[in-house]
């Protein structure tokens, strides 16, 4: 049987080993941090983007709110249209107090004409029923 080589280690070789060791923990090290300020960098760029959105939505509600206000009459507008259907309310009172009017002048005329001439109609009805 052969026997297996030993090679003894010295302590100049743990000293690489461990440096050698120290170089690679320290760029894995190096490759989260830059992993790590990647995605810190994508999450602003989001929060930006949100905040952007928000503000926008924010200053829309905000016209459309002015907007409200703006269209909005005041009080001085409201009394304004108040009265004004105070006259019509009235106007149409003695609309329909005319309308009254003129019906009971109809109605005086169809019993005055009736009266007057109640005899003529009836002859002519008369006349008419012989005819047919």
């Amino acid at each position: 049987m052969v026997k297996a080589k030993t090679k003894k280690i010295t302590v100049d070789d743990l000293k690489v080993t461990i440096d050698d060791l120290a170089v690679a923990v320290s760029k894995g090290f190096k490759a989260a941090d830059k992993k790590t300020d990647n995605l810190a960098a994508v999450v602003a760029e989001g929060f930006k983007k949100q905040e952007k959105l928000i503000d926008e939505k924010i200053d829309d509600l905000a016209a459309m709110t002015k907007r409200g206000f703006d269209k909005t009459a005041s009080k001085e507008d409201l009394e304004v249209v108040r009265q004004d259907l105070e006259v019509v309310k009235n106007d149409v009172h003695f609309l329909k107090s005319d309308v009254q009017d003129i019906k009971e002048k109809v109605d005086n005329i169809k019993k005055l004409t009736l009266q007057q001439h109640g005899f003529q109609i009836k002859k002519l009805e008369n006349k008419v029923g012989y005819i047919e």
